[in-house]
Formats: structure tokens, C-alpha cells, sequence
């Protein structure tokens, strides 16, 4: 599992990297690769709270070495990175869109070690998150 995980920081922080040096809009494409690559992981994998965490901290710390790698500030891309987590965890099916809180807190965890700033910029971003989150398992409950 160790590997696996750390491949996630690897892929992350690489797309990171080469969309900064391609000069794409690095807050659209953080956005774009935290969800792919989160979704990815996660549809390969029985979603477990341990592993969207895992997933969901491996990505922020790809984001945060990317961003710094890039010579970027990390708390620009946070906000998309976090959405992008969450939307990836969401999207990998409903069983995982359950864990979702476990992936925002995961995210939040990892940002705090960014700083002060980069950690508010999530949760404002992971709040409104959780929100979605609690409707989709309402929806849920009422179809069942």
C-alpha cells in the first residue's frame, strides 16, 4: 500500500510540474489532476476510510511539492486542489462519495502543513464541499 500511495504524490506532483512548465493554468489543471487522479485510485481499489484518506493526502502533498517545485505558491492552487480531491472521491462511485468527509479531513491535515493561509483557503473550499456531500447522502437514504 505504501508504494501505491506515494505513486500518487509522484503523479500529482509530476502533472503539477508539467503544467507549469507548459504554462497552463495551473489553478484550472491542479483542479483537473487531483480529481483524475484521485477518482483513478479510488475505482481500482474497495474504498475503505483508510484509503480515501490515504488518497486524498497523497494528492495534497503532490500539489504542495508540485506547486513547489514550480516555484509556485501552494496556497493559489489550494482551493483547487481540495475541490478537486473531494470531486475525484465523489465521483469514484457512491460507496466512496460516503467517505468523502475522511477525504476533506485528510486534505485540511495535509494543507495545515502549508501554513496558516493555504489551510483557510481549504476549508472554506472543503466547507462547501461537505455540504454536497451531506446532500448526496440525504438523496441517497430517500431513494432507499
Amino acid at each position: 500500500m505504501e508504494q501505491e500511495e506515494s505513486k500518487v504524490t509522484q503523479a500529482v506532483r509530476n502533472a503539477v510540474v508539467k503544467a507549469a512548465e507548459k504554462g497552463e493554468d495551473l489553478k484550472t489543471r491542479v483542479g483537473e489532476i487531483t480529481r483524475e487522479t484521485v477518482k483513478k485510485v479510488l475505482e481500482k481499489t474497495e474504498p475503505t476510510k483508510e484509503k480515501v484518506e490515504a488518497a486524498a493526502r497523497d494528492a495534497m502533498k503532490g500539489v504542495i511539492q508540485g506547486a513547489q517545485g514550480a516555484k509556485v505558491k501552494v496556497t493559489d492552487l489550494t482551493k483547487e486542489a481540495a475541490q478537486g480531491i473531494i470531486e475525484g472521491t465523489k465521483q469514484a462511485g457512491a460507496k466512496t462519495a460516503v467517505l468523502a468527509k475522511h477525504a476533506a479531513k485528510a486534505t485540511l491535515e495535509t494543507a495545515k502543513d502549508a501554513g496558516q493561509k493555504t489551510m483557510e483557503i481549504a476549508k472554506d473550499a472543503l466547507k462547501g464541499f461537505l455540504e454536497g456531500v451531506k446532500e448526496v447522502i440525504k438523496e441517497k437514504k430517500e431513494k432507499e
